[in-house]
């Protein structure tokens, strides 16, 4: 504020070494200083960063849920291996029961899990924490998400998105694609996408095709495929708008997807996990029962 209040132009405040600006920010700054349009770039640059932390916030809690529910699940049942079954062991062993093979293996994992109980707690602890930390931990959260098999194509999206939505603004200021490169990789959140866009900025000099540049850094097909348009100009600018908008919403759907699909399975699994402990537990009972009658 000092600085820009000193000088007489942003374009010489922005040069001020006490002034600190991200590379982007000041890419972006010079472009709308160039095309007398700096305030609606700065607001539509506040309003995709707000989009791009919520989308991360939503992928990264689509997949947390199904983390909580199994984390909960396998706390329930280490519960019971700890707490019910010595109960119904000492049930058994006061009336001599012949026990099912799948009693007799639930008890010898209840003894396991009593013998290792202190290591155990260590791990939930620890699991609990670092569930935390994913379910807060927003850009490091979905960065982690991004590498994860199948379930990691809504991260993906996502960066595929910011890529798109950073870039387009630099190239309608006709900002040169090598610094504009620079600028939206060292800006969006970390992500294999994001590594291979830095790798692309440092080797890409404008001497040849941008595609083809991105296609041999491995950039997602997808994104190779938009970078055939660059020299469209501020059309380029549009495409690039219109398909952060569709990757936004693949990812919004995707991670959707994903969430509902692992509901009922989880279920289902949760289900038929404490349905047996309770089934190994209740056939000496139901022998016994019948002996008795």
């Amino acid at each position: 504020r000092n600085d820009i209040g000193e000088a007489t132009s942003v374009s010489q405040a922005m040069q001020s070494p006490g002034l600190q600006l991200p590379v982007y920010l000041r890419g972006l700054i010079d472009g709308g200083l160039r095309s007398h349009c700096l305030g609606p770039m700065l607001e539509e640059y506040l309003h995709q960063r707000r989009l791009q932390r919520r989308m991360g916030q939503k992928v990264a809690l689509d997949l947390a849920y199904p983390l909580i529910v199994i984390y909960c699940a396998a706390l329930l049942c280490c519960a019971m291996l700890v707490w019910l079954v010595p109960m119904f062991t000492s049930i058994f062993d006061g009336f001599d029961v012949e026990l099912p093979g799948i009693t007799a293996l639930l008890i010898e994992l209840s003894g396991a899990v009593i013998f290792f109980r202190y290591p155990i707690i260590i791990g939930f602890v620890l699991c609990g924490l670092l569930l935390l930390v994913f379910l807060f931990g927003g850009r490091w959260a979905v960065g982690l998400i991004d590498r994860i098999p199948f379930f990691g194509a809504s991260a993906r999206y996502a960066a595929m998105s910011e890529f798109c939505s950073l870039l387009a603004p630099l190239v309608e200021t006709a900002v040169p694609l090598p610094e504009a490169l620079h600028a939206v990789a060292s800006t969006m959140q970390p992500s294999r996408l994001k590594s291979r866009a830095l790798s692309l900025a440092n080797s890409y000099d404008g001497a040849f095709e941008l595609a083809d540049a991105a296609r041999a850094r491995h950039l997602p097909k997808e994104i190779v495929h938009l970078l055939r348009w660059e020299q469209r100009g501020a059309a380029f600018g549009e495409i690039l708008r219109s398909w952060a908008e569709l990757f936004a919403r693949m990812s919004s759907a995707r991670s959707s997807v994903i969430s509902a699909i692992l509901a009922p399975f989880l279920m289902i699994g949760i289900g038929m996990g404490v349905g047996l402990i309770v089934l190994a537990l209740f056939l000496p009972l139901m022998k016994l029962l019948n002996e008795l009658s």
